[in-house]
């Protein structure tokens, strides 16, 4: 007869119930993914629906993207798309490769910047590859540089602005009352440059931004040169529906227009 009163299996009570509450709470663990799958796959087809037109297939997500997980081995992954938004275009990335190789070689290629942005493909020329402190004339070393940039807009109808800046220092150029006017003469000589090289004068559009969008504090020689700039943007294409309004049926309006008649012509 054991000495403890047969009190030395309880311990096989509380294992078993030890046992029982874990095997619970992996049954809760597991309905809770499952609940959760559910929720997830009716957002999805409520996401489906919120962007769908007129009945037609939501076009949020390129249609060749296999939404199941990762693509077949035979296709290249495609960016996500939105319709009514432009698409980054290639342009960019070639004008920079010629224009850091050109640049480079001259030892000027902290004098640019091309970036991406939401309006287009901006090309940012310094004073210094540009123009002549205080005046609108262009330097020599400018016209290379607007070269290669014509080269790449040639092959394309995008329209094409081009921004004139100054830093906070007043005009050298009498013609010139304050950097307003400087400033629009700047992207005029640029886009008269690009007239003579032979792109459209329908594609160009100066602007004069003055010395009201600097890039840094106009506190050193080199700061004022990277703010007394010529911009360059390549505008994206963007298509858009015609809206057309009906003035008879405005909110608001307690009367609704009158209808023409053949009666009220004649």
């Amino acid at each position: 007869m054991s000495s403890h009163g047969g009190g030395g299996d309880r311990w096989l009570v509380s294992y078993a119930d030890f046992i029982t509450l874990l095997m619970v709470l992996f049954v809760v663990l597991y309905s809770m993914g499952q609940i959760d799958v559910q929720k997830y796959k009716a957002l999805a087809q409520n996401l489906k629906a919120a962007f769908s037109v007129g009945g037609a297939p939501p076009k949020v997500v390129d249609p060749k993207i296999d939404q199941s997980g990762g693509l077949p081995s035979n296709m290249q992954a495609q960016p996500i798309t939105v319709e009514g938004l432009p698409v980054l275009s290639s342009v960019g990335s070639e004008v920079a490769g010629k224009l850091n190789d050109l640049l480079k070689e001259n030892g000027l290629s902290s004098e640019v910047s091309v970036q991406n942005n939401v309006e287009g493909v901006l090309i940012s020329l310094s004073q210094k590859i540009t123009y002549i402190q205080g005046r609108a004339e262009l330097q020599p070393a400018a016209y290379p540089i607007l070269d290669t940039i014509i080269t790449m807009v040639q092959g394309i109808d995008n329209d094409i602005r081009v921004i004139g800046h100054t830093d906070n220092s007043a005009p050298l150029d009498p013609r010139y009352p304050d950097n307003w006017a400087l400033s629009l003469a700047r992207a005029n000589e640029i886009v008269r440059y690009f007239i003579v090289k032979g792109v459209s004068p329908e594609r160009l559009i100066p602007t004069g931004r003055g010395e009201y969008e600097p890039l840094f504090p106009n506190d050193t020689p080199e700061h004022r040169n990277l703010n007394s700039r010529a911009e360059i943007i390549v505008i994206y294409p963007v298509s858009s529906d015609e809206v057309k309004l009906d003035i008879r049926n405005m909110p608001g309006d307690s009367q609704q227009a009158p209808v023409p008649t053949k009666e009220a012509n004649e």
